[in-house]
């Protein structure tokens, strides 16, 4: 499961870089020094973040706390778009002690309600990371209603059984005192003719 979101990561960037290559062979886009400029710098910052988590996919306990710490300290400093992606990122792995995918969902979600601020493969890794905790969340959330459903009809049965329970005992208490009343009178009724019931067999 620690490696799911960084495949999917992986899957994004190359969407992404096979889209481009596409219309580059079509020779549908034709790109200036300065656009080329920009697609190797959004090339640069997805593959910053590919590296960050394989590390913290890879990394033991010492090495994730201080990934976590960095980007959280980070974001908490500067909440810019992309390092608020970082850090979202960072809560979405599986995995890690501070693993958390709705504060991930919701901080993924506050940087896709400003798309003009994201650069193409940060949108597309945003965009299926977004899929990807929302398959996640709502699994977990199934698994929980499935055990809380569960939880409850055990609970209604113990308590079913409880009234059964009581029912019985109180159906043994009302025998026995009628029991008990039948042997009182068979003692009085033996008292007055002089003699003595008859054992019970």
């Amino acid at each position: 499961m620690r490696r799911d979101a960084i495949i999917v990561l992986l899957l994004a960037a190359g969407l992404v870089a096979g889209c481009k290559s596409v219309d580059d062979w079509s020779g549908l886009k034709k790109k200036k020094d300065t656009t080329a400029i920009a697609a190797t710098d959004d090339g640069q910052i997805v593959a910053g973040y590919l590296a960050m988590l394989d590390r913290l996919g890879r990394g033991g306990a010492a090495e994730q706390a201080e990934i976590v710490a960095t980007t959280r300290g980070a974001y908490l400093a500067d909440p810019s778009t992309q390092k608020r992606l970082r850090y979202a990122f960072v809560l979405s792995v599986p995995g890690h002690a501070a693993s958390d995918p709705a504060g991930a969902r919701a901080l993924l979600g506050e940087a896709l309600a400003t798309p003009e601020t994201l650069l193409p493969s940060e949108r597309a890794l945003a965009d299926l990371m977004v899929r990807d905790l929302d398959a996640r969340l709502a699994l977990t959330h199934e698994n929980d209603s499935l055990r809380s459903g569960s939880t409850a009809q055990d609970d209604n049965r113990i308590a079913e059984l409880n009234r059964k329970l009581q029912a019985e005992t109180a159906e043994k208490d009302r025998l026995r005192r009628e029991l008990e009343r039948a042997e009182a009178k068979l003692e009085a009724i033996a008292t007055l003719e002089g003699g003595s019931p008859e054992p019970r067999r």
